[in-house]
């Protein structure tokens, strides 16, 4: 089984949006469920006890919103990391040098 690890830019970027609209969209769900119509979300004591569950939920999303952050943070700092691994090594193999010492000649 081949377990390499293929990671693009465009899947860091895709990650980031994920975890950075998550919690919002989470929230403004909850909003819209606490203060919502009353036809929407039934008579009481259904109306009341759906607006109480959506409310109870505010602590868990701001949780989840803040941890969505934090991923999106150390998501951009390991992207950040590799472009500069990624010059690093460029800049290496132009100037014919693996971390100090001479890359060999390729042979035929």
């Amino acid at each position: 089984m081949n377990a390499d690890l293929h990671l693009t830019s465009q899947v860091l970027d895709d990650l980031i949006s994920a975890f950075a609209g998550f919690s919002g969209q989470m929230a403004a769900a909850c909003t819209d469920i606490r203060n919502g119509d009353a036809a929407l979300t039934g008579a009481d004591p259904l109306a009341g006890q759906v607006r109480g569950f959506a409310g109870s939920w505010n602590y868990g999303l701001t949780q989840l919103g803040q941890h969505g952050a934090e991923c999106a943070r150390l998501l951009r700092q390991v992207g950040a990391t590799f472009d500069s691994l990624d010059h690093e090594l460029a800049s290496a193999l132009s100037r014919g040098t693996g971390y100090g010492r001479s890359l060999p000649e390729p042979g035929l």
